[in-house]
């Protein structure tokens, strides 16, 4: 490696400044805190990958896919990334201020509401998962690299492996782990609570290729990157084991703590320090060849200030912040809509089978990329994107933490990912981190001017199989009777619950139509019955009357398998009673008609196959806003115990879960009637 000296003394006096950027965001952030140690141990690796040049990266514009992607998986380095990321020019040294507090750029962690960051990262044990699904695109992208700086306490996070094991099965030999080996966590700053001494032998054992690197030595950590990047692309990722200590670099006790908040005659002490070591290393640039080192420093970010031949001084250039505003991404698939399965009145089909025949339509477009996690006998996805595109149907394995974090990152790129599995399965960690990001992106689209624009959101959907009560036999553990009511409370999540074929094959071409962000779709197992028209057209918050009469004595209100129940107990009160019910399928909740059934005279039967999710969605939405509403006229009856206890659902046939749950036509019928006959009491 050509000047590997020089540029290992020159990026020695960069890591001082690093450092002094770091304390400079802690005496200025509104706590006067920071995750001090292992920022400080980060900092090395960083500077290594954005000042060696081992890293093609476009400060311009952060949204290109012609260039290498970084994601810092140990958010807790924040601050180091943020004073590299400020060193560069993806935003201005202004914003360093005021860091972790409301409305600042800099936050407690990483995330798109910085120009640069891809994607939020705080919860341990994503990043790597998240590169993965990074290297996947970008490998079929120029063979573009992707860099990961994870921590070795993070390696106690199982979803790590995931995305390793990933990684190494599939040979994603452009991705690129640092190892931050600083032996310190949390809890114990100085040991690990689980040991990782042989980190190299597992990553090895996974199909890695090992390097190893002193943290205190930026030198061999630039070594070890030229090893990645001189190697052919081959079927082997790498990982590069920076060994190192919580606090590395750093002077003061303090330093070596994982979280502190640090008084300001303490800052002013470190930064003293810091700046006499910086001293000795500029006056050790003399033993190198000056016209070489000024050279050097230059594209360092570095005037250096020469007097007689002796070099005395480097001083920092503010660089030139350029980061663009892009156009929009257009994010509609193009396929042909002939190719789309056709539903016929008459015939019953499985869920599976319409997702497979659309996927085989819509994988027509190079942006459509699905995962699943050992179930695509039961979601249809891979099944059907791998008849048109078969490199863009990935099967993670049992790994639903990695699949979510690889989709968000192929979302992230523009793709349009579908995921699937069992809804109790979809990781909440993962899920509630993909949310925040998708927030902060949306932030950025807002302002009109930042690094992001329209179309550059993330869209994905999850497709929750075998929802409600289909899951039948498979227990407690499996039943997706409450998953929609977690999920309720995600922010910027669309739930759809799906009761009809036909509705839901206007729902895939509705999701295909681009930039319906996150979408949780939960789709029935077993065979159904075609409910909607030939012309049926799917909009978001909309309910629809499935039966409507001006003579109607109730509304059943209900979503998924529960709609078919609904139908037969309209039915059954007809030909039995002579009562006219109306059949309200709600697949994603409408607001504004459920306003109106509020203030209106019929009683409304809430009928719903998991723990109440429109009924919880209603009376919330009641009280907060004050609607005028005859209490007396709202039944519901769900997956509650009698008592209205949340419960789980144990083995069981549907018919005998319907039945146990009393949610059989019979039970919604004889809720109804009982109502009735009180009410002409």
């Amino acid at each position: 490696m050509e000047f590997l000296e020089e540029k290992t003394a020159l990026l020695s006096i960069k890591e001082c400044d690093l450092r002094a950027d770091c304390l400079f965001q802690c005496g200025y952030s509104v706590d006067k805190g920071i995750h001090i140690g292992g920022a400080y141990s980060a900092i090395p690796p960083l500077t290594a990958l954005y000042y060696g040049g081992y890293m093609d990266y476009d400060v311009h514009d952060p949204t290109s896919l012609d260039q290498d992607i970084f994601v810092l998986s140990k958010g807790h380095a924040i601050a180091s990334l943020a004073s590299v990321y400020a060193d560069v020019g993806y935003f201005e040294r202004e914003y360093l201020e005021g860091s972790r507090g409301y409305g600042a750029l800099i936050k407690g962690h990483p995330g798109p509401i910085i120009p640069g960051v891809p994607v939020a990262t705080g919860p341990l044990g994503h990043g790597i998962s998240l590169a993965a699904g990074y290297a996947i695109r970008r490998k079929e992208n120029n063979s573009r690299n992707v860099f990961c700086l994870v921590g070795d306490g993070e390696l106690q996070e199982g979803s790590c492996w995931e995305g390793i094991m990933f990684a190494g099965d599939r040979g994603l030999g452009n991705l690129c782990l640092l190892v931050d080996k600083n032996d310190g966590q949390s809890d114990n700053t100085s040991s690990l609570l689980i040991q990782m001494d042989n980190i190299g032998e597992r990553f090895q054992s996974f199909g890695f290729r090992v390097f190893d690197a002193s943290g205190d030595d930026i030198g061999s950590i630039l070594c070890a990157l030229e090893s990645f990047s001189q190697a052919p692309q081959g079927p082997k990722p790498t990982v590069i084991i920076c060994q190192s200590n919580k606090g590395i670099g750093g002077y003061a006790a303090f330093v070596t703590k994982h979280k502190a908040t640090i008084a300001k005659e303490d800052l002013e002490v470190e930064t003293r320090f810091l700046l006499q070591a910086r001293a000795v290393r500029i006056n050790n640039l003399n033993h190198f060849q000056t016209s070489t080192i000024k050279r050097l420093a230059e594209g360092f970010g570095y005037h250096c200030v020469i007097s007689n031949g002796v070099i005395n001084d480097l001083i920092r250039i503010p660089p030139k912040v350029s980061v663009s505003h892009p156009n929009r991404r257009i994010k509609s698939l193009t396929y042909n809509a002939s190719n789309l399965p056709v539903v016929e009145e008459g015939k019953e089909y499985a869920a599976s089978d319409i997702i497979k025949k659309a996927m085989s339509a819509f994988a027509q477009d190079s942006r459509l990329y699905t995962i699943d996690a050992d179930l695509s006998n039961a979601s249809g996805l891979y099944d059907g994107t791998q008849i048109t595109n078969r490199t863009h149907a990935i099967n993670a394995g049992i790994a639903e933490c990695g699949m979510m974090c690889m989709a968000e990152a192929l979302a992230t790129e523009g793709a349009n990912v579908w995921v699937s599995t069992f809804g109790p399965f979809f990781d909440w960690q993962a899920f509630r981190r993909i949310a925040v990001g998708y927030q902060e992106r949306k932030e950025v689209i807002q302002t009109g001017k930042g690094w992001l624009s329209e179309g550059h959101n993330t869209d994905i959907t999850f497709v929750a199989t075998a929802a409600n009560l289909d899951t039948a036999v498979n227990g407690a553990t499996h039943m997706s009777n409450d998953d929609i009511c977690f999920f309720n409370q995600l922010a910027h999540l669309k739930m759809i619950d799906i009761s009809c074929p036909r509705q839901l094959l206007s729902v895939l071409e509705w999701i295909a139509g681009g930039d319906k962000g996150l979408v949780y779709l939960r789709v029935m197992r077993n065979k159904s019955k075609i409910l909607y028209k030939l012309d049926f057209k799917f909009e978001f918050g909309k309910g629809y009357y499935l039966k409507k009469s001006p003579h109607s004595k109730a509304v059943i209100i209900s979503s998924g398998h529960g709609v078919l129940e609904a139908l037969t107990a309209a039915e059954m009160l007809m030909k039995n009673d002579d009562i006219e019910v109306d059949v309200l399928d709600m697949p994603s909740y409408d607001y504004d008609l459920v306003k109106r059934l509020a203030q209106g005279k019929l009683p409304l039967v809430f009928a719903e196959q998991n723990n109440g999710a429109l009924f919880n969605k209603f009376t919330q939405h009641v009280f907060q806003d004050r609607i005028p509403c005859d209490q007396s006229r709202i039944l519901h009856l769900n997956a509650l115990t009698p008592e209205n206890e949340i419960q789980f659902i144990p083995s069981g046939t549907y018919q005998e879960l319907i039945a146990a749950l009393r949610l059989q036509p019979e039970d919604i019928t004889a809720a109804i009637q009982k109502y009735l006959d009180l009410s002409k009491i």
